[in-house]
């Protein structure tokens, strides 16, 4: 028993020394992260957040104990005073802490978004914990979508920290404002008019069906009267007869079941998809329970925009066409309002930024929809102003590609030159003031995106070749 009994102590002697290593380590660790800390700059302010953190903590706590307690005192037939158990803490202290926490936030300083309080445990925090952003579990709790806390999403600020793009931006507005004609709208049905009547062709066509998908997101769409098209009613739409080569396209496919269907359709118009524009909507000023379909597997928060090209454009030799590389693929904006399929503004911006031709086509338009420089056509509209021989009239005023300036040359990405020394060299007129005759097409062009590999087409296998199922 002696050697039993001597043995155990010499293990727990052991053990003890192992803690006691092991503490000092973790002492030398946090001393060592501590002085990492200090020298990055950002001791104070995580020494602040942890406080505020901690205080945040003990007034939730306290205010679920009161009312644990007074839930229990209530069933368990103790005496109530004011509304608080007679066994708990008095009114007084209640009304202290109760002004503690009223304090604690209206304080400005204090950051009561779900970044700030999802982290909030009953432990407490060390500095070798990482700190987590809990957007979708403030997503179920409050349907409130975690887009809405990415900042500086809006044209205005959203190139506020990069003075360079916000110059090239604004220049570029500048000049789409200087040449843009007056607004084209012509009321028709797009199921009956033919569009080789516009008698014109287009540089870029933005596309907007009334898809089914939209009627069932709102329960009055559904059983409205509005007009709702097909994949095959789309389909019918001769854009042949309206698209220029080269020329770009844009088409609305709503969240994913039209996405295949509108590459099926690029295809059918002579078009290869290049881009794929998202729109991720955000519900800041529309919460409520109404946001959230419960038909779906996932919550959708997003539409999808393809963007087609037709005919070959080259980045490094045609800038006279296009500027590429000046906006982004996302758009962050406010969801449309309830029972409207809006679509963002800033697409137009996108538009207009990458592509130089002035010949713009719009169809399925509204009165919102209405733009300087563009030709709307839709049923909804109000008026209609479009004829041909004015509006040819004004293109050969204004011409078909926009002016450039030295300075958004100089301050727009660019291509390489290209390497092969036996091409014609490229003259660089930075002001394309000379446009081509209006009654010829434009010379044709490389295509600087990846060619998409054809869809295979599915081989349907005779009955009497068929496997059984065992």
């Amino acid at each position: 028993m002696e050697d039993i009994r001597a043995h155990i102590e010499s293990e727990i002697e052991t053990l003890q020394e192992s803690h006691e290593h092991i503490k000092r380590q973790l002492e030398q660790n946090k001393k060592e992260r501590l002085r990492k800390c200090r020298e990055a700059g950002v001791l104070d302010h995580w020494r602040r957040l942890q406080k505020d953190r901690a205080t945040l903590q003990r007034t939730r706590n306290n205010a679920w104990m009161r009312n644990n307690t007074a839930t229990k005192s209530v069933d368990s037939g103790d005496p109530v005073v004011d509304g608080h158990p007679s066994n708990c803490l008095s009114n007084e202290d209640d009304s202290k802490k109760n002004e503690h926490s009223h304090r604690l936030h209206q304080d400005k300083s204090i950051d009561h978004s779900p970044h700030q309080e999802a982290n909030t445990a009953e432990h407490p925090y060390t500095l070798g914990q990482d700190f987590h952003n809990d957007y979708s579990q403030h997503f179920v709790d409050t349907n409130e979508r975690p887009q809405n806390f990415i900042r500086n999403t809006s044209l205005v600020d959203r190139f506020s920290e990069y003075p360079k793009l916000q110059e090239l931006i604004s220049a570029k507005e500048d000049v789409v404002k200087a040449t843009a004609s007056l607004p084209w709208a012509l009321q028709v049905n797009l199921r009956k008019y033919k569009l080789q009547n516009l008698s014109c062709k287009f540089d870029v066509i933005v596309i907007d069906p009334p898809w089914e998908e939209y009627c069932r997101r709102s329960s009055v769409t559904a059983f409205s009267a509005r007009d709702v098209w097909s994949y095959n009613d789309v389909a019918n739409l001769d854009i042949e007869a309206v698209a220029a080569n080269p020329s770009f396209i844009w088409i609305w496919c709503g969240n994913s079941q039209n996405v295949s269907r509108g590459r099926q359709l690029l295809m059918k118009w002579g078009y290869r998809r290049c881009e794929d524009l998202i729109w991720v909507k955000t519900n800041k000023h529309m919460k409520g329970s109404r946001n959230v379909n419960d038909g779906e597997v996932l919550q959708h928060t997003k539409e999808h925009c393809l963007m087609g090209i037709k005919g070959t454009v080259r980045r490094s030799t045609d800038g006279h066409f296009i500027h590429c590389n000046i906006d982004t693929d996302v758009i962050v904006s406010e969801e449309a309002p309830y029972n409207s399929t809006r679509k963002p503004e800033e697409l137009y911006h996108i538009v207009e930024h990458f592509c130089l031709g002035t010949r713009r086509l719009e169809l399925f338009g509204e009165n919102h929809n209405l733009r300087p420089g563009w030709v709307t056509l839709g049923c909804d509209l109000s008026y209609s102003n479009f004829t041909p021989k004015a509006y040819l009239q004004q293109l050969s005023m204004n011409g078909r590609l926009l002016q450039s300036t030295s300075r958004i040359e100089d301050l727009r990405p660019k291509s390489p030159p290209p390497r092969d020394a036996q091409r014609k060299p490229v003259v660089q007129n930075t002001m394309y003031h000379i446009m081509p005759p209006m009654d010829h097409a434009p010379p044709p062009m490389l295509y600087p995106f990846p060619m998409p590999l054809p869809i295979p087409h599915p081989t349907m296998i005779p009955p009497h070749l068929m496997l059984p199922p065992w």
